[in-house]
């Protein structure tokens, strides 16, 4: 299983495809999601679906992808 719910927290045990993004990706329309300990937003994700699009692999959630930054 790529994907685990744990009290409010997504939690990735491997790297996710960019369906699975996508899906996250519409969650996170409403508000952030805390996937890994990082709170990502709507954008963040469509920026994660967008390099796994292009790759064809799946990506980890994590800080190398340039995230969404709240001012």
């Amino acid at each position: 299983m790529a994907l685990m719910l744990k009290g409010g927290e997504f939690i990735a045990t491997e790297a996710l495809s960019a369906s699975t993004l996508t899906r996250l990706m519409t969650l996170a329309q409403r508000r952030p999601l805390l996937v890994n300990g990082m709170e990502l937003h709507h954008l963040d994700l469509a920026k994660l679906v967008e390099e796994a699009q292009k790759t064809g692999q799946p990506v980890w959630p994590n800080r190398q992808i340039p995230l969404l930054v709240k001012s």
